[in-house]
């Protein structure tokens, strides 16, 4: 067995990483207020058209707000918020999704009940919008969010590892850390795809939930897997 393994901090900040991502949003807002401005006529842009000014503004606002999300979910791997307050956890883990919907949902009503932009261009800039709304908050949802909490189960779990007190394996292709050395989920991974860590950096890298195949050989039921891990690995 190998020797115990201190934690270790995953690399980044998660401060500087939701600061970066706070300044993104910002700027993806102040690309739709100019959309809606320039949509109200309240707002004239040089060179270019109105239509041509929409078609930048929605665009920079879809790369901003998702880069900002993007680095937010990433925080939340790093320094992953506490369950104990459901609704808090919610918008901790789901802001990205919440702000896509601030940053384009106003700017397509808008556009829709607008009645002084020619009517062809309206259909093709709303629905431009529309799809940049669908590709805003389906990059900013975090489908399995991590908690606090499961970090520390986690941790309990990981003690128990053949690899050495808080060190696990896991392929990059799975969403499930291995404890078992003889796992049969394990063996089928390809030596190229494998990683052995400790628990932060698994963490980190998404693989918050025990194998089932591990948790049942050592008795663990909390932390675990629903699903076996039929991934190709």
């Amino acid at each position: 067995m190998a020797d115990a393994k201190k934690y270790v901090k995953p690399k980044g900040n998660p401060m500087l990483f939701r600061m970066i991502a706070v300044v993104l949003w910002i700027l993806g807002l102040a690309c739709e207020v100019v959309g809606i401005l320039v949509i109200l006529e309240k707002l004239t842009m040089p060179g270019f058209s109105s239509i041509v000014w929409l078609v930048i503004a929605l665009v920079l606002d879809l790369v901003f707000v998702v880069s900002g999300s993007l680095l937010w979910k990433r925080a939340n791997k790093i320094d992953p918020p506490s369950e104990k307050n459901k609704v808090e956890f919610f918008i901790k883990t789901q802001l990205g999704a919440i702000i896509a919907v601030i940053a384009f949902f106003p700017i397509l009503v808008i556009l829709l009940m607008d009645k002084n932009m020619d009517k062809k261009a309206k259909t093709w800039i709303s629905i431009l919008a529309g799809i940049c709304l669908v590709i805003a908050v389906g990059l900013s949802i975090d489908y399995d969010p991590i908690s606090l909490e499961d970090l520390e189960q986690m941790r309990v779990n990981a003690d128990n590892s053949d690899f050495g007190t808080g060190i696990v394996q896991w392929s990059k292709n799975s969403k499930v850390y291995h404890t078992w050395i003889d796992c049969s989920s394990l063996k089928r991974i390809k030596e190229e795809n494998l990683t052995e860590s400790d628990v932060d950096d698994a963490f980190e890298n998404g693989k918050a939930r025990m194998c089932q195949f591990c948790a049942n050989h050592f008795g663990i039921t909390e932390g675990v897997d629903t699903k076996e891990d039929a991934n190709t690995e």
